[in-house]
């Protein structure tokens, strides 16, 4: 999968993604330029046909305040700390979710992975 890196996501969480054989791509290779709206983000990732990975809690809050659509997956890193806890909550997410489903929400915390429907799912 493709995956649209937001927020203050680590080196070490990038690398983590594609020793799980996923494609990481900052916001320039989706076309979404660095200063972009939340929305902009959520609809450019949906042009592009991406995920998203981000630690930003404003752009989870307002996919489900605002209700704009995004049908891809998106995977929101709840959690304090830096390389090793996020490197980690790739791991913990990929042990136990082999695929991630469209339409979903996975929010990895410090101990858990929650799964939660976005709105709107295409």
């Amino acid at each position: 999968m493709r995956w649209l890196i937001h927020g203050n996501v680590t080196p070490a969480a990038i690398e983590a993604m594609r020793r799980h054989e996923q494609k990481p791509l900052p916001a320039t290779d989706a076309q979404i330029a660095p200063d972009a709206s939340i929305e902009e983000v959520v609809r450019g990732a949906t042009k592009a046909q991406i995920e998203i990975l981000t630690t930003d809690s404003s752009l989870v809050d307002a996919i489900f305040e605002s209700g704009v659509p995004f049908g891809r997956t998106l995977v929101y890193l709840q959690l304090d700390g830096g390389d090793v806890e996020q490197d980690d909550a790739i791991d913990r997410l990929f042990a136990r979710y082999k695929r991630l489903s469209p339409g979903r929400m996975y929010t990895v915390t410090g101990s858990r992975v929650k799964i939660r429907q976005l709105p709107g799912k295409q």
